[in-house]
This record gives structure tokens, sequence and C-alpha cells, in this order.
């Protein structure tokens, strides 16, 4: 027992200093977005050169190439390119010069074939679409294969090129005279980044496809082979979104939320330790150590933490902790029937974990989700969820009980706290009433959402966001005069320093950057958003559809692993939830935004996790009372009085970032913490009242089902020596 002691206190002291020594070091390395670091974000439609074409992996993919080499050209550290379908998103965190990293990006790089004295031979029109390959010789070795388009061209180049004197043909990339030529960089020629991409000795004139030979690995042969597609690009680029953040906006939301985050962990240690005395503590370390793990695993994959990822943490810190709440509240339900601790310690986790494996298994079907059918942020979302259910499994439950074990020797107060039975309430005589007043507050939000628009933000509308702050007061009528020309769709004034613009119009580059020069002429940064329609229709079928996937699968495993009556009381329970927050969103006219999916998505996962874990308190209980002739309503009352105080423990655990986000005034995701806030409250309720409301009345509707007697036929004569 002492042995057991000694470890534990040691993995104590090893974990706080851990936090200690690698805290800093892991907040330094973390790799932000530009939403939280600033910096400029395009989305591009790729679309063919020749509208008769059809847009094709290889021409996405020499697009892709061209980009990423014109980045090289920007010394940006960390720049993020995704291809999504038909367009690719570029992110550009710490960007400051806005006109010139768009300039850069969407000019087609240019392929040149010039001789050794830098005369221009051919352009990159003589080549087809695309114009190389990665091809082997007879020998095995690879070369870069070219596919002449102009053979005639092609033929009278090579030619005079063969009877040169150096019989040299030396492809360039974006050749620039000023700095440019063969003499000054023949020996960097070919090497990463150089302009000059090859030089080729031509010994003969060739009027058909010829290849690129040389001492060649595969690596480098496909290197060359992107480099000569990404000039001679069959596509052209579309802007269809942009967003830049001023690098004050980013330090201030990172502060807010960083000191939001010490904050919250304080609050929870200190509610934990009222609750769960000795062990609330320690699952308190545990949590804090959680965080750091989550960061540090984060920052070994190469993340890129955002709004959305931090919303995605929030999340994961209140499953975190309900995953510790759960195992203690069982514990405390062992003691009340009579057992010792080390017993009740024992059996209660074995209880608990199937529960908590269900639950954090139902999240990790969204997050994965999410992670494949989301775009860019929505991506991020989905990685940092799935990171913090694997780390809740590794700190709060195999961690977290093997440290607790060690003092289940000590007297019970110290350890757990107060232990008393739940006193048997009726939760279930109260359901009717919940589902009224959703259905009241439904019927406001129709009657709402025809008497004033839905306040749809320009993620789903279309449109210009523009955000402005300044360390001063803010001179409205300046700024009305200033965007005057423009259709407003809404203005609001968040402080005497910040002001909020919606404009209906999709501003183009030169509007974007004459309003820009206007605001920093009167020392106001601004924040400009553009949504083309494009994008619009985009981000509302993708959003429609990973909450529609994420609610079937859910159904399917929830009635897997539990009954069907368990999904479909679940599901209902869900759509109670993303529909509450939606009608509070309409009558309270507040703006609906690509973050507010994020929070409903949040919603999801969270509420499904309260609802596996009362469902699996119900399932167990059923089981005990198999044999008896007690209705499912005294079940699920006696189940819901014991599961209350781990409900609403974990609700405030959660709510408690958000509340503080909220009050230190984090209005780049104050849509977001909003939706949480009526959604955690929300689901809580449905999770408690609704969701087993609903199953029991599916099990009673199973119940009086007439039983379907296949025996009523005419009952076949047995005949011997035929059928019998």
């Amino acid at each position: 027992m002492k042995s057991n002691l000694k470890i534990s206190i040691l993995f104590i002291i090893l974990m706080v200093v851990a936090i200690v020594f690698s805290i800093k070091p892991v907040i330094n390395s973390i790799n932000y977005g530009l939403d939280l670091k600033g910096g400029f974000e395009v989305l591009y439609k790729v679309s063919p050169l020749n509208e008769d074409e059809e847009l094709t992996d290889d021409m996405l993919t020499a697009t892709y190439k061209s980009i990423n080499n014109r980045i090289d050209t920007l010394g940006v550290s960390e720049p993020e390119i995704s291809v999504e379908g038909d367009k690719i998103r570029v992110k550009l965190p710490g960007v400051t010069d806005e006109s010139e990293a768009r300039e850069r990006l969407s000019t087609p790089a240019v392929l040149t074939f010039r001789n050794s004295s830098d005369e221009l031979l051919m352009a990159a029109d003589v080549l087809d679409s695309p114009g190389a390959s990665l091809d082997y010789n007879e020998t095995g070795r690879p070369v870069v294969a070219l596919k002449i388009k102009d053979n005639d061209t092609f033929y009278h180049v090579t030619s005079a090129v063969s009877k040169s004197e150096d019989q040299l043909i030396v492809i360039w990339l974006d050749y620039d005279e000023t700095k440019h030529s063969f003499e000054s960089m023949k020996e960097e020629c070919g090497t990463s980044n150089a302009a000059c991409i090859s030089s080729a000795t031509v010994k003969e004139a060739f009027s058909s496809n010829v290849v690129i030979e040389g001492n060649f690995t595969k690596e480098e042969a496909q290197e060359l082979v992107d480099l000569i597609n990404s000039g001679s690009l069959p596509t052209k680029l579309e802007e269809v979104s942009t967003k830049t953040v001023d690098a004050s906006f980013g330090s201030d939301t990172l502060r807010i939320a960083a000191l939001a985050g010490v904050i919250t962990l304080v609050i929870i240690t200190i509610i934990m330790t009222i609750f769960y005395r000795l062990s609330g503590f320690i699952s308190s370390i545990c949590l804090v150590f959680y965080s750091l793990l989550v960061l540090a695993m984060f920052n070994a994959i190469d993340g890129v933490l955002t709004l959305t990822g931090i919303a995605a943490l929030i999340l994961g810190v209140g499953m975190a902790i309900d995953s510790s709440i759960v195992t203690l509240e069982k514990i405390k339900d062992e003691l009340v029937n009579g057992k010792k601790l080390d017993k009740a310690f024992t059996d209660a986790n074995k209880r608990s974990l199937v529960s908590l494996i269900d639950a954090n298994i139902t999240t990790l079907i969204v997050a994965v989700i999410l992670f494949v059918f989301g775009e860019s942020s929505v991506k991020g979302f989905g990685s940092m969820l799935i990171l913090t259910i694997i780390v809740t499994m590794i700190t709060m439950i195999l961690i977290n009980r093997y440290i607790l074990k060690g003092f289940i020797h000590l007297n019970i107060s110290v350890f757990i706290g107060k232990v008393k039975e739940s006193k048997i309430r009726n939760f279930v005589k109260h359901s009717v009433k919940l589902l009224f007043v959703y259905l009241v507050v439904i019927i406001i939000a129709v009657v709402f959402a025809f008497v004033q628009k839905v306040n749809l933000g320009i993620d789903f509308a279309g449109g210009t966001s523009i955000t402005l702050k300044s360390e001063s007061n803010i001179d409205e009528s300046v700024i009305k005069e200033i965007i005057s020309e423009y259709e407003l769709s809404d203005y609001t004034t968040s402080s005497d320093e910040q002001v909020d613009i919606k404009i209906k119009e999709v501003l183009v580059e030169d509007e974007i950057k004459s309003l820009k020069q206007e605001f920093d002429e009167i020392s106001v940064n601004s924040d400009i958003s553009v949504i083309s329609n494009v994008v619009k229709k985009d981000l509302t079928e993708n959003a429609i559809k990973s909450v529609i996937i994420a609610a079937i699968c859910i159904l399917i495993y929830v009635s897997i692993r539990f009954k069907f009556n368990y999904g479909i009381a679940s599901l209902v329970a869900l759509c109670i939830d993303i529909t509450s927050v939606i009608a509070a969103f309409i009558i309270f006219n507040i703006e609906i935004n690509f973050i507010f999916i994020a929070a409903i998505l949040t919603i999801l996962g969270y509420s499904i996790n309260d609802t596996i874990v009362i469902f699996d308190l119900i399932r167990e209980k059923k089981k005990e009372e198999n044999k008896k002739s007690i209705s499912d309503e005294v079940i699920v009352n006696e189940c819901l009085s014991k599961a209350v105080t781990r409900s609403i423990l974990t609700t405030i655990t959660t709510l408690t970032s958000v509340i503080v986000l909220l009050i230190l005034g984090a209005t780049e995701i104050k849509e977001f913490n909003i939706a949480i806030l009526i959604g955690l409250i929300v689901g809580t309720f449905t999770s408690m009242f609704i969701a087993p409301y609903v199953w029991i009345k599916l099990e009673k509707r199973d119940r009086l089902k007439p039983k379907v007697d296949y025996d009523d036929g005419p009952e076949e004569k047995s005949i011997k020596g035929i059928n019998s």
C-alpha cells in the first residue's frame, strides 16, 4: 500500500515538473494560424484555360506546385496550401504586403527557352498541356519527357542550336533580364529554387517529342517535371474568397484566449477540489497535464492552431474533466451501496470504462467526419478534437486512475468528499413541459424569420466583412463617408475602438486596396474578408452534409452498442439541441457565420457524450432489474437522480471557459461562445429530460405491439412415407 502511495506521489511530482519546465517551450513552439497571428488568405477557383476542357488532377497538381514555388519567393514561414475540390486555399501567416502576395500568387509562372547568351528562343506555348512528364530510358534511368505541340518551331530552334558553338538550350522560369544571366548562374542551374531550371545539350534537330537526360534521381526528375509544368499552366485562377487579418487582431485574440485558459483551469481546480477533495485536486493536475500534452502533440504533428482549434480544445477540456467526474460519481454510488473504498474504486472504474469508451467514440465519429468532409479550419477543428479524445483516454482515464489508486487507503472524506444517497426525484414528469417550451421557441423563431431576415454572415450570404480597430475612438462619420459608395447590410459598433461592417458587394482587389489605404490614413487597422457566391454555396452544402452524416453515424453506432430505441432517442435530443441554438440566433438576430457551424458540431459532440453516459446508466440499471416488474419511468428517475450532480458539474466546468471568453471580450469568436453557451445548457436538459423520455415512449410502443402469430395458417397433415 505504501509502495503504491509513493509511486502515485512520484507521478504527481513528475507531472508538476513536466508542466513547469515544458509549458514555455510548448507555448513558444505553437504554430499559429493567420486568425491568431495575422496575415493573408486567398481561395482560388481553378479552371482550364480552354473552356472546352475538363479540369484534371494533373492540372490541379501543376497549379499547386506553381503556387508553392511562388510562395517561396515571398519568404513566408509556415504557409498553408490545400486543395479543396476544384479550389486551392492559400494561407500566409505574417504577410503584411497583401498586394505583393496577390500579384505573386495569381501571376502565372513564365517558362522560356533561351541560349547561353540569354536570347529568347521559344516560349511555353511550344509545349503541349501538360508539357512534361516523368519517363525512363532504355537503361531504366529517369528522364524528363517533353511533349511538343508546335513541331515546326521546335524543329527550327533545335536545328539552329545544334549548329551553335556550345549547343545549349537553357530553360528558365520567371527569367528577369535585370538580375539573371546564364553566365553568372550556370553553376547553380538546375538546383533548388534557381530561376535557371535546366540546361540541355542539343546535337540534332527534333520535330517531335524529346527527352531531357541527365544524372537524375527519380525525385530530381519529378521536380523538373513539376517546374516545367508550373511554367506552362493550362489553368486560370479566379479569386473567390480573401481574408486579411491585421497582426493586432490576432495578438488580442491570442492574449484573451490564453488568459481565459488559465482562469478556466483555476476555476475548475477549485470546483473539483470542493466537490471531490483530494481526488478532484489530483484530477485537476491531470487536466493541466492533459492540456499541455494536447498542445505538445499538436505541435509534433505540425498542427496550425486557429480559432476553431481553440474551440475544439474547449470541448476537449470539458470531455476530459467529465471522464474524471463520471468515475468519481460512480465511486460514490458504490460507497453508498456499502462497499469499502478499495472495492468501490475497482468496481466503479470497471463500470465507468465502457460508458466513457462509448461516449468518446461517438464524439470521435463527429471529429472524423469533420476532418474528412470539412474544409480549411473545419479540418483543423476535427484534427484537434481527434487529438483531445486520444489524450483524454491516456491522461484522464489511464494515468489519473493509476495515481488515484495509491490514495485509496485514506479516509473517504479526504479522498472523495461527502458521500450521501441520492434523493430520487421525478424527472420524467417535467419532460412534456420542456417539449412544450421547445415548440413555443421554435414557433417564435419561425415568426421572427418571416418578420426579420435571418442574420447570415458573409460566409453564407456572400459579400464583404470589414472589422476596424483603433487605439483611440473611431470617428463614425469619417468611416461612413469612406464606405458611402457601397451597399451596407450591417453596421455595428462593438465599442468606441471597434466597428464591424458588412457590405453586400463582393469587393475586388483594387477596391480592397483602396479601402485599406483610406483606413490606414486615419490610423485605423482593418480586417477585410470577401466571400463570393461560389464559396457561399460550397460552405452551406458542406455544413449541412457534415451535420447529417454525423447524425446518421451516431444513430448507427448507438443502435449497435445499445439498441435502436436508444439511437432514435439520442437523435431526437440532438435535433432539439441544434434547432434550439438556431432558433435563439434567429430570435435575437445574432449573426450566423462560418464559426457558428463549428459551434453546432461542438454541441453535437458534447451533447451525445452526455446522453451516452446517461443511457449507459439506464442500460445498466435495466439489466439489474430485468426480472423485476419495475417500470421504465422508475428506472429513468433513479438513474437521473444519480446523474444530475455529474451533468451539472460537467456543464459548469465546460461553460467556464466559454463564459470567461465572453467576459474578457473575445469578439472574434463571440458567435461561437454564444452558441456554445446556449447549446450546452439546452444539451444538458435534453440529455436528462428529452432523450430518456423519448426512449421510454419507444420502449412502451414496442411492448404494446401485437406479436405476429405465424402459425395461424392451416396445419399440414403428416402422411407417413411422404413428409414424416
